[in-house]
C-alpha cells in the first residue's frame, strides 16, 4: 500500500492506493501563512497538521509519496552523445551548469533519459532549490514520516493525464499550474500565482487564459512546422475546476475541447477526481502506464524522478547534499552514520532526531549565506550606479538620446531595474509580468532599425534569490537584454 500526500498553502490531501485500486482519501484545511510561494515557512506547524491527519484517518506513515504545490524548479532537455555511464554524471552537470539560471550549488539535480537518436541521447534534467526541499524534509520528519519519494506537481499531473498531447490546467486557490504535453513529453511547465485581495475569480481566470494563450503562441512560434492542433484536449483539475464558470471562461477563450481525466485505476464513484488528480499521479509513480486515450497513438513518456534521493538517498543522478556546507556536514554526518549500524528501534529514533537537527542547522546557515549574498549584490549595485552616474555626467546628450530610444519601445507589464550605456553597447536589466512581454519588447527594438543587434541574454522565470531573502513576492520574470548600437 502506498500513501500519497499533496501539500498546498491552503490544504493537505491524502490518498491511499493498493494495487490498482484507490482505497481511501481525506483532506484538511491548512492555516494561512504557513506556506508561501512553495516554501514551507513553519515546518513544525505543517508537520503537526500532517501528523494529525494521518492519526485521524489511520493511514500508515510508511512509503509516503509527496508533492508540494507551488514548489519552484527549473528544467531543461539536454542532448548528449552516447558515453560511458561513468562520464555521464559530469556531462549532465556541465550541460546543466550552462543552461540553468541558478548555480548548481543551490539545486538538487536529477535527470532521466527520454529519447535516443543515433549516437545521441536526450535527457530531461530537473533542478529544485535545495532550501525548499530541505524544508519539506524537515516537515516530514516533524510529522514522523521517513522521507521516501517526492515529485514536482506538474509531472504528477502529466502522469495522471497519461496523454500524448494535452493542455493540463490545475486550479488551486494559491497556484495555477499549466502543463503542455506534446508528443508524450511535458515541454512547458509554468505556474501562475493568483492575485489576492481585490481580485475576483473572473479576474484571475482571465489572467490565466492570457498566460495560456501566450504559452500556446510561444510554442507555435518555436515549432512553425508542427503547431498545436486546436483539437488537443484541455484537462482541468484542482479545487477551483469544479466551478462551472471557470471552465466555461477558459474553454471560450482557448477554444480547445475540455475533457475529463481517464485513469488506469479503479476509482470509487464518490472520489472527487479533480481534487485528487495530483495524488493519483503520485500513486502512478510505482506502476507502468499504458496508453488510455482513444485515437492517441503517441505514448506518454513518463518523467519519473525522485527529487528526495539527491539529498537523502543514493541515486547516482544527484548531487550530494553534504556539499552544501562542508563544515556543518562533517560534524553532523558523523553523528548520522553511527545509528546506521544499529538495528534496534532506538537507533531509528535517534537517526530521525539527528536528521531533523541537520535540516534545522542547514536551513539557518543557508539563510545566513543568503543575507551575505544579498549584501554583496547591493554593494555591486551601488558600484554600478556610481559608474552609471559618472557616465551620465560625461555623456549627457548622447545618454538621453539612447535612453529615449530604448524607453520608447517599452511596454506595460515591465520595469527597468538598471540601464548601462557605454560607447557601443546598452545593457538593460528589469522585471516583467512574463517572458512573452520581454520577447515582444525585444522584437520592437529590433524592428525599430536603430540598433545593429538586439538579443536576450537572460530570462529567469523563477523568483530571484534577492526576492526570497527580502520576503518580496515576485511572480514575474527577470531579464537582461544586450543592445549593440
Amino acid at each position: 500500500m502506498y500513501v500519497t500526500l499533496n501539500i498546498s498553502a491552503t490544504s493537505i490531501r491524502l490518498l491511499t492506493i493498493k494495487g490498482k485500486q484507490v482505497e481511501k482519501w481525506d483532506s484538511i484545511p491548512l492555516a494561512s501563512g504557513l506556506i508561501r510561494d512553495g516554501l514551507i515557512l513553519q515546518p513544525e506547524a505543517v508537520g503537526a497538521a500532517i501528523s494529525d491527519l494521518f492519526e485521524s484517518t489511520g493511514f500508515p506513515k510508511g512509503q509516503v509519496i509527496v508533492s508540494l504545490t507551488g514548489l519552484p524548479f527549473t528544467y531543461r532537455i539536454l542532448s548528449l552523445p552516447r558515453m560511458k555511464p561513468a562520464a555521464l554524471h559530469e556531462a549532465i552537470k556541465r550541460g546543466a551548469r550552462q543552461e540553468m539560471p541558478l548555480p548548481l550549488e543551490e539545486l538538487y539535480l536529477s535527470w532521466q533519459a527520454i529519447d535516443s537518436r543515433g549516437d545521441e541521447l536526450d535527457f530531461f534534467v530537473l533542478g529544485v532549490p535545495r532550501n525548499f526541499i530541505d524544508a519539506v524534509v524537515h516537515t516530514l520528519i516533524e510529522a514522523g514520516i521517513k522521507p521516501y519519494l517526492m515529485d514536482v506537481k506538474p509531472l504528477a499531473l502529466a502522469r495522471a493525464a497519461n496523454r500524448g498531447d494535452a493542455i493540463i490546467v490545475d486550479l488551486e486557490p494559491d497556484c495555477f499550474d499549466i502543463v503542455l504535453v506534446v508528443n508524450g513529453i511535458p515541454v512547458i511547465m509554468h505556474a501562475v500565482t493568483p492575485r489576492g485581495e481585490g481580485a475576483s475569480m473572473e479576474d484571475n481566470i482571465r489572467r490565466l487564459t492570457d498566460e495560456l494563450l501566450k504559452t500556446i503562441k510561444f510554442y507555435n512560434s518555436n515549432h512553425p512546422e508542427n503547431p498545436l492542433s486546436p483539437t488537443i484536449p484541455l484537462l482541468l483539475t484542482g479545487e477551483l475546476s469544479a466551478d462551472a464558470t471557470s471552465s466555461q471562461l477558459i474553454q471560450a477563450k482557448l477554444g480547445h475541447p475540455v475533457e475529463l481525466l481517464t485513469l488506469p485505476l479503479k476509482l470509487p464513484p464518490d472520489l472527487p477526481i479533480a481534487l485528487y488528480a495530483t495524488n493519483i499521479g503520485l500513486s502512478l509513480k510505482k506502476g507502468l502506464l499504458k496508453a488510455i486515450s482513444e485515437g492517441d497513438s503517441i505514448r506518454f513518456n513518463d518523467i519519473n524522478l525522485n527529487i528526495l534521493s539527491g539529498a537523502y538517498g543514493t541515486s547516482a543522478g544527484w548531487l550530494p547534499l553534504r556539499r552544501i556546507l562542508i563544515s556543518v556536514a562533517s560534524i553532523i554526518s558523523i553523528a548520522l552514520l553511527l545509528p546506521m549500524y544499529q538495528v534496534s528501534s532506538q537507533a531509528d529514533v535517534e537517526t530521525k532526531r539527528l536528521q531533523t537537527e541537520y535540516t534545522r542547522v542547514t536551513t539557518k546557515l543557508q539563510e545566513a549565506k543568503t543575507i551575505e549574498d544579498t549584501i554583496d549584490e547591493i554593494a555591486a549595485d551601488v558600484g554600478k550606479m556610481k559608474q552609471e552616474h559618472q557616465y551620465i555626467l560625461s555623456k549627457g546628450g548622447d545618454f538621453a538620446n539612447n535612453l529615449e530610444l530604448v524607453t520608447n519601445a517599452f511596454m506595460s507589464g515591465a520595469d527597468f531595474t538598471s540601464v548601462e550605456i557605454d560607447t557601443d553597447q546598452i545593457t538593460l536589466e528589469g522585471v516583467a509580468d512574463n517572458s512573452f512581454t520581454v520577447i515582444d519588447y525585444t522584437m520592437a527594438l529590433e524592428t525599430s532599425g536603430k540598433f545593429s543587434e538586439v538579443r536576450i541574454a537572460q530570462i529567469d522565470d523563477r523568483e530571484s534569490t534577492r526576492a526570497r531573502s527580502t520576503k518580496v513576492k515576485s511572480t514575474g520574470v527577470s531579464f537582461t537584454i544586450v543592445i549593440r548600437k
